[in-house]
């Protein structure tokens, strides 16, 4: 495992696209942790932050169909560079959202120029794995979960501090441009491995679409801790407000633990087993934090949910780039789209669990998709 990050802080391509995939979690971790500030200044109830949420889906839906043709027109880098800097204005609109629409149409924004920077990123890191024959893709989603750690914990540290989610959220964004104005040169260079026959459009069938469903469970559960985890910290734990945020970064810590050991751990392990005993300790870890009633357990649950989901999206990246028939970005792009869909209908879902029943029956549903990746990874074939 040293021996592989060493290289990979060395590799100036595949350090620099890691540095990436932190800038867009960290963006992502800014913004959760001001959930439950903006529901209680917008005056949302359980049900409608739900819908509210739908935006983010919805806008990644909208752009999946052009990503591939988008990648190949304006090359992986550049797609990925200028994606990410119109994404960081996102913070901006979500900032200023003052009524459940405007909030809405912010998560609309987010979710399109968020998608498209995702899908072209991992298809810059499959191309760089093609190129210099090594994995690094689950150590660059390891280096998303430390940022989307440290967007938690700076956003916790903002709350502590009382500070406004405005100057919070557009501060991030600032710091985040910067960043990737300052990777602009290398990003530029970056191009899509491609072949003639590769389609660069899909929707997922046969070998993808199975794909597609386990992105579906495990993109739902992830997103539901991340939108989730802090209201239910606050409103179900009742925790102090420093540690409000904690949930989710400890989930993102040990996430980026597991992931960053990934490109060891697959040779060795194999795809499969990674992802069924990722599966089941991830549904441990739901049920403590479901059954617990302190903070410190609360948080250890979600963590143990981290590092169990933590190698299962690379595993199906790295799967759905390696399809036969698609380019890198085509492939990715078609699990993400039933994947982002997993998005569509867990955050209204839970919602409205949690306006009827409590927000304990909204992770029990997390819980239930968790578990049937394990039982679904038995008969899927990974490449």
């Amino acid at each position: 495992m040293a021996t592989h990050l060493k290289y990979f802080v060395t590799h100036r391509d595949s350090f620099f696209i890691g540095l990436v995939f932190t800038c867009n979690s960290l963006l992502f971790g800014s913004w959760i942790t001001r959930i439950p500030n903006i529901k209680d200044a917008i005056r949302l109830s359980e049900a409608e932050l739900g819908l509210a949420l739908l935006g983010a889906p919805i806008g990644s839906l909208l752009i999946m169909p052009l990503s591939g043709w988008i990648i190949s027109k304006l090359e992986v880098g550049k797609t990925t560079l200028l994606s990410g800097l119109l994404h960081t204005f996102s913070l901006v609109l979500i900032s200023i959202a003052n009524s459940f629409w405007t909030f809405t149409f912010a998560l609309v924004y987010y979710g399109f120029i968020n998608a498209l920077m995702n899908i072209s990123m991992n298809a810059a890191v499959a191309s760089i794995e093609k190129s210099m024959k090594k994995p690094i893709m689950s150590t660059c989603h390891g280096m998303w979960s430390i940022g989307a750690m440290l967007g938690s914990m700076a956003g916790s540290l903002t709350l502590g501090l009382e500070l406004g989610t405005s100057s919070h959220l557009i501060g991030a964004g600032l710091a985040v441009a910067l960043l990737l104005l300052g990777l602009s040169g290398t990003l530029f260079r970056l191009k899509e491995s491609k072949n003639v026959e590769d389609k660069v459009f899909a929707l997922p069938k046969g070998g993808l679409l199975l794909l597609a469903v386990l992105a579906f469970c495990i993109l739902l559960s992830e997103g539901a801790i991340a939108d989730w985890s802090a209201i239910y910290m606050r409103d179900i734990i009742r925790s102090d407000p420093y540690l409000v945020g904690f949930a989710y970064a400890g989930f993102a810590l040990l996430m980026a633990v597991g992931r960053l050991s990934g490109d060891a751990l697959i040779p060795i392990l194999g795809k499969k087993k990674l992802v069924f005993y990722g599966g089941l300790v991830s549904t441990f870890g739901l049920l403590l934090a479901i059954l617990s009633h302190s903070a410190v357990l609360a948080i250890l649950g979600f963590s143990l949910t981290g590092i169990g989901f933590s190698c299962i999206v690379p595993v199906l990246f790295i799967s759905a780039a390696n399809e036969p028939g698609y380019s890198s970005g085509t492939g990715i792009a078609a699990v993400t789209t039933l994947g982002t869909a997993g998005f569509l209908v867990g955050p209204p879902m839970i919602g409205i669990l949690a306006e009827w029943y409590g927000l304990n029956w909204g992770l029990v549903f997390v819980l239930f998709c968790s578990l049937l990746v394990s039982v679904m990874s038995l008969r899927v074939k990974f490449r």
